[in-house]
């Protein structure tokens, strides 16, 4: 598989306290196999197809690497609201801008 890399994020490992920076998809898989923290099944069945249709092209890597952030953050976005969300607000326009504000708005 071709590896598609993003933006550099930070997520939450198992180990209480450890973070880990993510830089393409497959790092993701890698993360979501070994280092997911919890045992939410529910949120990592969303990452996990989150990677599987960056793979097959119906999301772009930014946008997975978004949901793996809100996942940790929010469990309620699936892949398909978050596509349709920034379907509605443009996402090619300002993508970074509103990405980073809602990460601020959002607290762990």
């Amino acid at each position: 598989m071709e590896d598609k890399p993003f933006k550099e994020i930070t997520l939450m490992t198992r180990q209480l306290g450890k973070m880990k920076v993510i830089t393409s998809i497959m790092q993701a898989a890698e993360f979501i196999v070994n280092e997911w923290p919890g045992t939410d099944t529910e949120r990592l069945d969303i990452a996990k197809h989150a990677l599987l249709e960056c793979y097959d092209g119906t999301l772009s890597p930014g946008i997975v690497a978004w949901l793996l952030l809100m996942q940790q953050r929010k469990p309620t976005f699936t892949s398909r609201q978050l596509v349709a969300r920034h379907q509605t607000t443009n996402w090619k326009s300002g993508a970074r801008e509103r990405c980073g504000a809602e990460l601020n708005r959002t607290s762990l």
